[in-house]
């Protein structure tokens, strides 16, 4: 038994120590100053000085109301109604707080009440739940390596999005996310430092300084960015203008005016100018312009944030995340503020020429 124990000491217990320390390090340190959704994807200790500098030039309180229930956005009554997904979710950081505070009423809708925003949009039209009564702006946002997905499955004939009239989100609940004492997470932290094709995030080097940060030339961005393909063929997949013009015709029936917004990938933004960048050339938001053509009722962000970077802008999007910054929100809240102010003097012009 002794000689078991002594033999135990120097072979099986190193080992268990190792395993130990590399949990505590990864749930007490890695954890709490991992920054962003990447450095918690990567398990990277980025700390927190970055997004907390981000932190103190955004707007200090949320201007606009979230909606948790279908039942609640039965009453509500604003200017814009705004749905979409994680970039649709940003609080004081979002562009509906940068839209609330030059005046406008906002009120956005939990993304956890749908699984698809396009039919969530369509059914709450169709439903009669929103129309020109409570809502003037349907502001229908998501991120761009989301589009190819979101236009193939919408299908409002055989609409497959659940739907509970009496859905409510608990704000209260808190959800369990991976368990931070796990030994797979020390597992998953070595596998991403061996080998990126494991990992959830790519890296790569850019040609300018484009972050406030340690590494203001390294580009952290989710593969899914390119994962999902980089274009639109409209020869073998739905074409966006399909979609786009069915739920505009549904708008319109409400008396409502709807603006997609495509809110640009990471990748795509500093695509060109990563050096010898080896992953493929990404074209969808030049794709969904050229198969629904160029209208308000159309936002491109990159459109507006390209040239941003171009300027030399540095942290338009987070070093830290896969989401855009304060400063693109508001940038995209001051192009939508002036495309909703162009709508309604146009609905308003032709409502005084019907009525004279």
């Amino acid at each position: 038994m002794r000689k078991f124990l002594i033999k135990l000491s120097y072979t099986v217990f190193p080992l268990w120590i190792l395993v130990v320390g590399l949990v505590l390090y990864t749930s007490l340190y890695v954890d709490k100053q991992s920054g962003g959704d990447i450095g918690s994807l990567l398990l990277i200790p980025f700390g927190n000085d970055y997004n907390q500098m981000l932190e103190e030039k955004t707007i200090n309180k949320k201007l606009y109301r979230t909606i948790n229930s279908i039942k609640e956005l039965k009453t509500i009554n604003t200017d814009v109604l705004t749905i979409g997904d994680s970039f649709s979710q940003q609080n004081n950081s979002g562009y509906q707080n940068y839209l609330s505070n030059m005046g406008m009423t906002v009120i956005n809708c939990n993304s956890l009440l749908y699984d698809s925003p396009f039919l969530f949009a369509y059914n709450i039209l169709d439903k009669g739940i929103v129309d020109s009564t409570n809502t003037k702006v349907l502001v229908l946002e998501r991120v761009e390596r989301e589009m190819k997905s979101e236009i193939n499955k919408f299908d409002f004939k055989n609409n497959k999005e659940k739907w509970d009239s009496e859905l409510t989100i608990d704000t209260n609940h808190v959800f369990k996310s991976k368990n931070k004492w796990s030994i797979t997470r020390v597992r998953d932290m070595i596998l991403y430092k061996i080998s990126q094709s494991k990992s959830p995030v790519y890296t790569a080097n850019l040609d300018r300084d484009f972050f406030s940060s340690d590494e203001p030339r390294k580009l952290y961005f989710y593969h899914h960015d390119i994962m999902y393909g980089a274009n639109i063929d409209i020869k073998k997949e739905k074409n966006p203008r399909e979609v786009f013009d069915i739920l505009q015709t549904k708008a319109k029936e409400k008396g409502i005016s709807l603006i997609l917004l495509v809110a640009v990938d990471k990748y795509d933004l500093y695509q060109n100018h990563i050096e010898k960048n080896p992953f493929p050339l990404k074209t969808i938001n030049e794709d969904l312009v050229e198969a629904i053509g160029e209208t308000p009722s159309l936002l491109i962000t990159k459109d507006y944030l390209a040239p941003l970077i171009e300027k030399g802008e540095k942290d338009v999007f987070k070093f830290t995340d896969t989401h855009w910054s304060y400063k693109a929100s508001k940038v995209v809240a001051n192009e939508l503020f002036n495309r909703i102010r162009m709508m309604n003097a146009t609905v308003n012009s032709s409502s005084k020429k019907i009525t004279n």
